[in-house]
């Protein structure tokens, strides 16, 4: 590994686990589940911004028609809640904040996979990035080293299927096709979290959020059209 590479793997760690996920923490405590899932999941508009720019991945008018639709459904989403202020505001701008990011880390990740495997790139960088976060989690008085009882199965689960399995596939899966593919399966995402933030966590789904939700769906769709079509062509291809 070059000093380059490990330079990007620094990056791919700073963005996603000291930004991204910092982020998306902080801003679920402040706003709720489902909105957080819903903001969270419309990253792929900002991944297409960004592979524009760091793989060269064309950018016309479609996919810029799909962007905007996709940031009106945001704002139908939170802008009812923007007059709440306090915590809340804050916490729908982390919650921004962190779909940006995760847009950013998405495309050096399947930068960094084109050389190596994804399990290389996870583990290298969620240990450089987590060495990373340590020492503003002690600043701040976080009790790392004390973790209560009750809260071990949930790091557990966070470790292995969240940081572990989910991250292996989905980069895995990344590095055979484009971006804007991968990135589709958070078409799924807002969906599923919605529901099960409903069941378990008792959250109001409203009028607003589903209706939010739909306008950012149909834009991510016209953004990943094009990519969508050239996927289904493929596979077609190779089953002839």
């Amino acid at each position: 590994m070059t000093w380059q590479d490990f330079l990007l793997l620094v990056l791919i760690g700073l963005t996603n686990v000291v930004f991204s996920m910092s982020f998306l923490q902080l801003g679920i405590n402040m706003t709720s589940a489902s909105l957080s899932a819903v903001i969270f999941s419309s990253n792929p508009l900002f991944v297409m911004i960004v592979a524009s720019f760091v793989l060269g991945e064309k950018l016309n008018s479609t996919k810029i028609y799909g962007l905007i639709l996709g940031i009106i459904g945001l704002v139908i989403v939170f802008y009812k809640q923007l007059n709440v202020g306090g915590n809340h505001l804050v916490g729908i701008i982390l919650l921004v904040l962190s779909s940006i990011t995760y847009g950013i880390y998405t495309v050096i990740g399947k930068k960094f996979t084109v050389k190596y495997d994804s399990v290389v790139m996870n583990s290298f960088s969620f240990i450089i990035g987590s060495l990373m976060l340590l020492p503003i989690l002690l600043y701040n008085k976080y009790p790392v080293f004390n973790l209560p009882a009750k809260a071990i199965p949930q790091m557990l689960y966070l470790t292995v299927f969240v940081t572990g399995i989910a991250y292996y596939t989905y980069f895995l899966g990344l590095s055979s096709v484009n971006t804007g593919v991968g990135s589709m399966v958070f078409f799924a995402k807002p969906v599923l979290a919605s529901i099960i933030a409903s069941i378990f966590l008792s959250e109001k789904i409203t009028i607003q959020l589903v209706i939010g939700t739909i306008v950012i769906l149909i834009g991510i769709f016209i953004v990943q059209k094009d990519n969508i079509a050239i996927f289904s062509r493929k596979n077609a291809d190779e089953e002839t």
